[in-house]
């Protein structure tokens, strides 16, 4: 019983240090590099942020197995930078909700509204980690599965236009309320799939708070508009 008991916890540990070869399998099974869909509005035109990054990117911060005679210890800790055009598709969705939502193509009165994305968020850390205490009769077992954004806001850069020309512009921010995730009885695998199905939900929040944010400043000198 004592044997089955150590094989357990090896095989729990093992299983647990997950590597980013691994983690990358969990993330890309669930989500497909996207562009920015093109609009079909003439009002509002969004851009995608210049960039260098092709696909999602994984760094291995933190990867040990200790098994010892009275303890036995894990950790996997990896960082995670999501293509910025799986964001930039969230957001843009999130803009175009908005603007129809907001009868945008009537109130800019055959004005143009084009938002260049600078920034997105996307950045996070994955962490599993935990340890098995030998003791004489009892064995003492601890462990965390987390994931934890970097809290990234979403930067835009604005111009209304009227016939070419820039009439007003600005920039608007809005903040990342995403918060961190514990797993508490999901599989690995699961349990990232529902903090990628978080993210996707949050940027596309991120982008339709942004358009409304934009119009009310434009609204706030009539003269604009």
């Amino acid at each position: 019983m004592k044997n089955f008991t150590w094989l357990l916890v090896a095989a729990l540990g093992l299983s647990s240090c997950v590597g980013t070869k691994k983690y990358a399998s969990f993330v890309e099974q669930r989500v497909q590099t996207e562009q920015a869909t093109p609009t079909l509005q003439e009002a509002l035109v969004v851009k995608a942020p210049a960039t260098e990054q092709a696909g999602h990117q994984y760094k291995q911060l933190e990867r040990s197995f200790i098994p010892a005679l009275v303890y036995w210890g894990w950790n996997s800790t990896i960082s995670c930078e999501l293509d910025p055009g799986l964001a930039t598709a969230a957001v843009s969705r999130g803009m175009y909700q908005a603007a129809d939502k907001l009868d945008l193509q009537n109130r800019l009165g055959g004005r143009q509204l084009v938002v260049d994305i600078r920034q997105t968020p996307g950045q996070f850390m994955y962490e599993n980690k935990g340890s098995v205490i030998y003791l004489i009769f009892v064995n003492l077992t601890s462990g965390q599965e987390s994931i934890t954004p970097r809290p990234t806001d979403l930067v835009l850069h604005y111009q209304l236009l009227e016939n070419g020309a820039v009439v007003a512009s600005g920039e608007e921010m809005v903040k990342n309320t995403q918060e961190p995730l514990r797993n508490l009885w999901k599989s690995s695998k699961k349990f990232t799939w529902l903090y990628l199905d978080q993210f996707e939900l949050e940027a596309g929040r991120m982008g339709e708070q942004s358009l409304h944010n934009i119009m009310l400043k434009l609204e706030g000198d009539l003269s604009k508009l």
